[in-house]
């Protein structure tokens, strides 16, 4: 796999649980009071973002037989934040033969829940064709919601069809024109191809939004279109001179070694683990 097609990954992963909560509204099979109880605080726990807790109460829940339908459902997604995604996978997998064995014909926020869940399990162990077939569920069920847009556009983008991936990309960002990933995953996509004036144009038009990792790709695309000046002054909006100057130098790094031959995309899966150097910052 090329390596900016896997820098691409992260940024899917930003938002896991959207549908989880909308679940609720549906149909949901009766519970006897000890597992009402356990339920709810499972809800209490995911709803503060205690996932690992939540995902605790659940596979209790599960060892007594008390998980059918949607809550099996709820289990997976809750499962695929704290859990790796072989695991994930076999609960979404199993949640899908609880469910009839066709996704299609479930309620759609049901439908978008299964199988955005499946693309994204299989994205992480890189079937990336299993992936789009996925996603293709999920965007059919709701065709406006952006993380299942952003989730096939990484599917086609591993896959090298690049212009499909823009493609699905961009409605993404036609729905939500603020929606991260799938800016993210378009300018890094134009950077890869050498496009480094595409990808400036798409990174300042989301300068304002106070996002790390577009601010520190937009300083990236800069720097590998010559304009380090311009780039340290975007680093510098939102963190001290002292980070500034290392990433920067990191980056010119980077634009020095491609200078020399080295892949490009090496270089922008590089930089997209840039974050994790700010932590020091806290």
């Amino acid at each position: 796999m090329p390596a900016y097609r896997a820098a691409l990954l992260p940024l899917l992963f930003t938002l896991t649980l959207s549908g989880c909560a909308s679940l609720s509204s549906l149909s949901q099979p009766s519970l006897d009071e000890e597992a009402g109880e356990a339920l709810r605080l499972a809800h209490t726990l995911r709803d503060n973002q205690r996932y690992q807790a939540a995902y605790e109460v659940y596979a209790r829940m599960d060892e007594r037989g008390q998980l059918k339908g949607s809550y099996l459902l709820e289990y997976a997604s809750i499962a695929a934040t704290v859990r790796p995604a072989g695991e994930a996978l076999a609960l979404y997998q199993r949640t899908r033969a609880e469910l009839g064995g066709n996704p299609a014909k479930l309620p759609a926020e049901q439908t978008l829940a299964l199988c955005s869940g499946l693309g994204r399990a299989h994205l992480a162990l890189g079937r990336a064709a299993l992936a789009e077939r996925d996603f293709r569920c999920a965007v059919r069920a709701v065709p406006d919601d952006t993380q299942a847009l952003n989730g096939l556009g990484v599917a086609y983008n591993l896959q090298r069809r690049e212009r499909d991936a823009r493609t699905q990309f961009e409605k993404a960002l036609e729905i939500d024109p603020s929606y991260a990933p799938a800016l993210n995953n378009l300018a890094l996509s134009w950077l890869a191809s050498g496009d480094s004036a595409k990808a400036i144009g798409l990174l300042n038009q989301a300068r304002g939004q106070g996002d790390i990792a577009l601010q520190l790709n937009l300083a990236l695309a800069y720097v590998f279109s010559g304009h380090d000046d311009t780039a340290q002054a975007v680093l510098l909006e939102n963190m001290e001179a002292q980070y500034a100057g290392q990433i920067l130098q990191q980056f010119r790094n980077a634009r020095a070694r491609v200078d020399a031959g080295a892949p490009l995309a090496s270089e922008l899966l590089a930089a997209s683990q840039q974050p994790l150097a700010l932590s020091e910052q806290n």
